[in-house]
């Protein structure tokens, strides 16, 4: 099957494109310096590529209204540069980090077209992702991830010396990272026949999970939950009781370790919970006064006027730590309702997919991105981690990878009846 893919023999520049966008998926959560040189490489191959092609007819694989509502949703956070107090940081940034959604999008949209590419690309990211998990859980077990006081209240919790970041910076962005992850095994798992890849993907499971735990990031703890409970209820009701007994065995062996960090959740005395709280107020009182928005990149710039808990300007406050929040004040209303309908457009398509008469790697993509927007929506509750680029980059090359599947199944389709 691989195989196929590595002749070199027959290489040409599309060819070698699609393996330098493999090798930027498979690194892009290891190192973000690394993919920003393989995303500039690969992005300089591609366009060089199109141009020698350049007579050549390329399909569209963007169409009808999800094309339309992404080029408004593009619009309106590009519009909303003009209300930053600071337009120059603003617009930078968002040539910076939109740019590589965009450049990323386009790269899966124009060289994953062949049968089984988007597995292949699927699979870089599953193997990253179990590499990020074993050095997260050999990182805690070493004792090498170093404690950092802004990542949790020491007076609340004076038990918890670290935990676990891996290659991702920081442990709430390794836990959302891990819950995307979870998801795409878990729609996998659902889906394929019984044999060596359900123990692999069994194996990636635990590893993930196992390292979600030791992240002790309380919102995505919660997301974990969320998604296992909407996979057993809809995708694959024989995993109830297993995640029940699982469930049940970690609560009596690791009870006193994990059960003061969750039940801090309900707890304003935890100073990690009150920020989060006033971040709400200070952002909803921002959403009332500039209902149009403060720009793309401009919640630091606005925020110091609407701070009442820490009252201090000297510290930068990038994002509100909710994700829908995040979006309505610096996108305005609008740019809440465009990327909401972008969204509803992408379950659609994942929805279409999990329930074709395609191959199986194929529905049980759909399943995973399905329950990857589970998890994504319910840390969003309590945290912005899209705000991080890795994070942000996998969303969009996600994104652009169902959309590449779902156009090859209606393709075929179409083919087929004619």
């Amino acid at each position: 099957m691989d195989g196929q893919l590595f002749r070199w023999q027959k290489l040409d520049l599309a060819q070698t494109v699609f393996r330098l966008l493999a090798l930027y998926v498979f690194v892009l959560p290891l190192s973000i310096h690394l993919g920003s040189v393989l995303f500039v490489l690969t992005l300089a191959c591609a366009l060089f590529d199109r141009y020698r092609r350049r007579n050549e007819r390329q399909p569209s694989l963007l169409q009808g209204r999800l094309k339309t509502s992404l080029l408004i949703l593009l619009g309106v956070s590009f519009l909303s540069l003009v209300f930053s107090a600071n337009r120059f940081a603003s617009f930078y940034n968002y040539v910076y980090v939109v740019g590589q959604y965009l450049g990323s999008f386009w790269l899966i949209l124009n060289y994953t077209g062949k049968k089984r590419q988007p597995l292949f690309l699927l699979k870089a990211f599953l193997l990253s992702a179990f590499i990020v998990a074993s050095y997260g859980i050999f990182q805690y077990v070493a004792g090498t991830a170093v404690f950092n006081v802004d990542w949790v209240d020491v007076t609340q919790f004076p038990e918890l010396k670290q935990r676990a970041y891996s290659t991702l910076q920081n442990p709430n962005i390794l836990g959302s990272f891990l819950i995307l992850a979870v998801a795409y095994c878990l729609g996998l798992f659902s889906a394929l026949p019984g044999g060596k890849r359900r123990l692999s993907l069994i194996l990636l499971f635990l590893t993930a999970s196992g390292c979600l735990l030791l992240t002790f990031s309380r919102g995505n703890w919660v997301s974990l939950i969320a998604v296992l409970f909407v996979y057993a209820a809809f995708f694959y009701r024989k995993a109830l009781m297993p995640f029940l007994g699982g469930g049940a065995l970690l609560a009596y062996f690791a009870w006193d370790l994990l059960a003061n960090r969750f039940l801090s959740i309900f707890q304003a005395e935890d100073t990690s919970v009150a920020l989060r709280f006033s971040y709400i107020e200070s952002t909803m009182a921002m959403i009332a006064d500039t209902p149009w928005g403060v720009g793309w990149y401009g919640y630091m710039f606005a925020f110091p006027d609407y701070d009442f808990f820490l009252q201090n300007p000297d510290v930068p406050m990038y994002h509100c730590h909710n994700l829908f929040l995040n979006i309505t004040a610096e996108l305005g209303i609008q740019g809440l309702l465009a990327f909401l309908l972008v969204i509803v457009l992408l379950v659609r398509e994942a929805f279409f997919l999990a329930y074709s008469a395609a191959e199986p790697w194929r529905r049980g993509f759909g399943r995973g991105f399905m329950l990857s927007l589970v998890g994504i929506a319910v840390s969003g509750l309590t945290d912005h981690t899209l705000f991080n680029i890795q994070l942000g980059i996998l969303f969009w090359l996600l994104n652009a990878l169902l959309v590449a599947n779902t156009f090859f199944i209606r393709k075929r389709s179409d083919s087929r009846q004619c």
